[in-house]
Protein backbone atom coordinates (compact mmCIF):
# COMPACT_ATOMS: atom_id res chain seq x y z
CA UNK A 1 0.00 0.00 0.00
CA UNK A 2 2.67 2.52 0.97
CA UNK A 3 5.48 2.45 -1.45
CA UNK A 4 8.88 2.81 0.12
CA UNK A 5 12.15 1.47 -1.13
CA UNK A 6 12.43 -0.88 1.81
CA UNK A 7 14.86 -3.22 0.05
CA UNK A 8 17.60 -0.69 0.95
CA UNK A 9 16.25 -0.07 4.45
CA UNK A 10 16.39 -2.20 7.55
CA UNK A 11 13.70 -0.21 9.38
CA UNK A 12 10.11 -1.46 9.13
CA UNK A 13 6.82 -0.12 10.54
CA UNK A 14 6.44 -1.37 14.08
CA UNK A 15 10.17 -1.41 14.82
CA UNK A 16 11.81 1.25 17.02
CA UNK A 17 13.62 4.16 15.37
CA UNK A 18 17.18 3.80 16.66
CA UNK A 19 19.58 5.31 14.14
CA UNK A 20 19.71 8.32 11.87
CA UNK A 21 19.08 6.00 8.91
CA UNK A 22 16.05 4.55 10.73
CA UNK A 23 14.76 8.08 11.32
CA UNK A 24 15.19 8.98 7.65
CA UNK A 25 13.38 5.80 6.61
CA UNK A 26 10.61 6.42 9.15
CA UNK A 27 10.22 10.03 7.98
CA UNK A 28 9.87 8.91 4.35
CA UNK A 29 7.42 6.14 5.31
CA UNK A 30 5.35 8.61 7.34
CA UNK A 31 5.20 11.12 4.46
CA UNK A 32 4.20 8.38 2.00
CA UNK A 33 1.56 7.12 4.46
CA UNK A 34 0.09 10.60 5.01
CA UNK A 35 -0.08 11.20 1.25
CA UNK A 36 -1.88 7.89 0.72
CA UNK A 37 -4.31 8.66 3.54
CA UNK A 38 -5.06 12.05 1.96
CA UNK A 39 -5.67 10.44 -1.45
CA UNK A 40 -8.01 7.90 0.17
CA UNK A 41 -9.86 10.68 2.02
CA UNK A 42 -10.29 12.75 -1.15
CA UNK A 43 -11.59 9.69 -2.99
CA UNK A 44 -14.25 9.19 -0.28
CA UNK A 45 -15.13 12.88 0.19
CA UNK A 46 -14.88 14.79 -3.10
CA UNK A 47 -14.27 18.49 -2.76
CA UNK A 48 -16.36 21.09 -4.55
CA UNK A 49 -14.93 24.60 -4.77
CA UNK A 50 -17.75 27.10 -4.64
CA UNK A 51 -17.63 30.89 -4.74
CA UNK A 52 -21.08 32.22 -3.81
CA UNK A 53 -22.32 35.61 -4.93
CA UNK A 54 -23.17 38.23 -2.32
CA UNK A 55 -26.78 37.17 -1.75
CA UNK A 56 -25.92 33.47 -1.47
CA UNK A 57 -23.07 34.27 0.90
CA UNK A 58 -25.38 36.34 3.10
CA UNK A 59 -27.84 33.42 3.28
CA UNK A 60 -25.10 30.90 4.07
CA UNK A 61 -23.64 33.16 6.76
CA UNK A 62 -27.06 33.69 8.31
CA UNK A 63 -27.41 29.91 8.74
CA UNK A 64 -23.92 29.34 10.14
CA UNK A 65 -23.26 29.14 13.84
CA UNK A 66 -21.08 27.67 16.57
CA UNK A 67 -23.13 24.51 16.91
CA UNK A 68 -23.43 21.09 15.35
CA UNK A 69 -24.52 21.59 11.75
CA UNK A 70 -23.44 25.22 11.74
CA UNK A 71 -20.38 24.79 9.55
CA UNK A 72 -20.45 25.86 5.89
CA UNK A 73 -20.53 22.28 4.56
CA UNK A 74 -23.52 21.35 6.71
CA UNK A 75 -25.34 24.55 5.75
CA UNK A 76 -24.77 23.91 2.04
CA UNK A 77 -25.88 20.28 2.42
CA UNK A 78 -29.07 21.44 4.13
CA UNK A 79 -29.78 24.04 1.44
CA UNK A 80 -29.27 21.52 -1.37
CA UNK A 81 -31.41 18.84 0.28
CA UNK A 82 -34.23 21.31 1.04
CA UNK A 83 -34.08 22.50 -2.60
CA UNK A 84 -34.26 18.90 -3.83
CA UNK A 85 -37.28 18.24 -1.64
CA UNK A 86 -39.01 21.47 -2.68
CA UNK A 87 -38.52 20.77 -6.40
CA UNK A 88 -39.27 17.06 -6.20
CA UNK A 89 -35.77 16.14 -7.33
CA UNK A 90 -34.98 12.57 -6.41
CA UNK A 91 -31.75 12.13 -4.49
CA UNK A 92 -29.80 9.13 -5.79
CA UNK A 93 -28.86 6.51 -3.17
CA UNK A 94 -25.25 6.45 -2.01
Amino acid sequence: MFENNQSQSRWRPGLPVLTAADHADWTQWRKDRKRQQQRDRRARYPRIDYYPDGDALALIDSLRGPCAGGDASSVLNRIVMEWAEATGTEVPPE
